[in-house]
C-alpha cells in the first residue's frame, strides 16, 4: 500500500473511532466568560468500532448538522431563486433528520456513556474550581496509560477491558 493510501486510511480510522476507544476528553480553554472546562467521556466497556462511531457522530451532530443544513438551502436556493421557505423547510429537514436518526441509532448506548466535568472559574484572583478534579484526572491517567500500553502490546485486550471497566464503574452515572 502507498504511504498517502496508508496516512489516509489513517485519517478514515482517526475520524470514525475517534483517538481512542474507551471515550474522549473535552477541553473548552478560557474564554470571555472567565470559565474553562474540562469533560472526561466513558463508553461502555466493549463498546465496538461501529458503536463508537454512531457514538461520536451523535456528538458532532450539532455542528456537521448545521453546516449540511446551510448546504442543502444554499442548493435549494441555486435552484429555486433566493432563500425560500422550502429552502429553510430542506435544511431544517437535514438537521432534524439527523438528529432523528442517530438519536435512535444510539438510543441504547447513550444511557451507558459516563461522564465526569470539571469546571473553572478564573476570576476574583484565583481559580475557583467546582467537579471531581481526582476522578477526572486519575480516570483519564488510568485510561490513557492503560491504551498505550495495550497498543504496544505490553497488556492483554483483556486485561485492557477489565481496567476500562474499573474507571467506568467509577464514573457517576
Amino acid at each position: 500500500m502507498p504511504a498517502h493510501a496508508h496516512r489516509a486510511s489513517r485519517l478514515v480510522t482517526r475520524v470514525t473511532d475517534g483517538a481512542h476507544c474507551w471515550g474522549r476528553l473535552s477541553e473548552r480553554p478560557v474564554g470571555r466568560t472567565m470559565w474553562s472546562t474540562r469533560t472526561l467521556v466513558v463508553f461502555a466497556p466493549g463498546t465496538d468500532r461501529r458503536e463508537r462511531a454512531l457514538l461520536r457522530a451523535w456528538h458532532a451532530w450539532g455542528t456537521v448538522g448545521a453546516v449540511l443544513g446551510v448546504v442543502a438551502m444554499a442548493a435549494t436556493a441555486s435552484v429555486t431563486g433566493p432563500l425560500t421557505l422550502a429552502g429553510l423547510a430542506v435544511g431544517a429537514v437535514v438537521y432534524g433528520s439527523g438528529f432523528a436518526v442517530l438519536g435512535a441509532a444510539t438510543r441504547r448506548l447513550r444511557p451507558l456513556v459516563r461522564s465526569c466535568t470539571v469546571t473553572t472559574f478564573h476570576g476574583n484572583g484565583r481559580p475557583e474550581v467546582h467537579g471531581d478534579v481526582r476522578l477526572l484526572t486519575v480516570g483519564l491517567d488510568t485510561l490513557s496509560l492503560l491504551e498505550t500500553a495495550l497498543r504496544s502490546g505490553r497488556i492483554t485486550p483483556v486485561e485492557f477491558e477489565l481496567a476500562w471497566s474499573d474507571v467506568w464503574r467509577s464514573m457517576p452515572r
